[in-house]
């Protein structure tokens, strides 16, 4: 990403924290969960519906192409058949590629020591953002996976779970302040939205609280990736032919969720579904961004 979107854009995020945090404090849970289901299925679905583009970038041998597809296809199988012989595996190996993915978007640009440390730094930083807005929502968090598996997280596991984390993350962050003295204001600048978006998680619903992180500081940074990565610059045209060619993904999919909404009476199903779906599309994506980014 150049540096001009980038720094443009991260004091876009940090304007828009602050407002949404503020906007939530002010009206109650049915419009913020209003406005986090608008937000994640827009461009919560936007963000990843470029994937085959993405992977066929570059690719002139037919060959290779066709293999990426069936690899790509293949993890959605995978991930399919994984949920049905252990839904809750599912839910914990969704959350474990989840941490990593985030923290591969959020610090890929950022932190360069080697790849198996690069790797465990992302997975911890992302780690800690669902462990803050699980803990900060247990009953709302529990209340799903009862619909989904009929289990439920242990609180106190949960917070321990969090403070070994939060204990490697900082020794993590104390070996890359040894190896580059001049990351000190941005590790510090870390750790300062890690506990905004605790306090957001905090006073705000699960989804609302969600989207915000999801969104601001996943989805449209990543967009933006994938823009640059298409097209190698950023103009009105990069950005139209980005969401043009990823709006029939888009549409086929808001369509198949009105449809799969209106037919299924069962809430239970529909939610056993919805996950199903969400692991499925999910998992081949993270792959395919780890390509696009290595």
């Amino acid at each position: 990403m150049s540096g001009y979107i980038f720094v443009n854009y991260h004091n876009f995020k940090i304007f828009f924290t602050f407002f949404l945090f503020w906007f939530g404090i002010q009206f109650g849970e049915l419009v913020e969960d209003s406005v986090a289901f608008f937000l994640v299925l827009t461009i919560g679905i936007l963000h990843g519906a470029n994937d085959i583009l993405i992977l066929s970038k570059n690719e002139k041998d037919l060959r290779r192409k066709i293999k990426f597809l069936v690899i790509y296809l293949g993890i959605i199988l995978l991930a399919i058949i994984t949920y049905f012989l252990s839904p809750f595996l599912s839910i914990l190996i969704f959350i474990g590629i989840s941490s990593y993915h985030f923290g591969e978007e959020h610090l890929s640009e950022k932190i360069s020591i080697n790849l198996l440390f690069n790797s465990v730094f992302y997975f911890l930083y992302g780690l800690t953002i669902f462990l803050l807005l699980f803990l900060s929502s247990i009953n709302e968090v529990n209340d799903i996976l009862t619909e989904l598996v009929g289990k439920t997280f242990n609180f106190q596991l949960l917070k321990y779970a969090l403070i070994l984390s939060i204990l490697l993350l900082l020794t993590g962050s104390l070996f890359i302040y040894y190896k580059n003295k001049e990351k000190s204001k941005f590790l510090l600048l870390e750790l300062f939205y890690i506990f905004l978006l605790f306090l957001i998680f905090k006073t705000n619903t699960l989804i609302y609280g969600f989207a915000i992180y999801f969104i601001f500081w996943h989805s449209l940074p990543s967009i933006l990736n994938q823009i640059y990565y298409l097209s190698e610059n950023f103009s009105r045209e990069s950005i139209f032919s980005y969401v043009k060619k990823a709006f029939v993904y888009w549409l086929a999919s808001i369509l198949s969720l009105l449809i799969l909404f209106k037919y299924n009476s069962n809430l239970d199903l529909f939610s056993t579904v919805l996950f199903v779906l969400l692991f499925a599309v999910t998992a081949p994506h993270i792959w395919v961004m780890f390509r696009m980014k290595n």
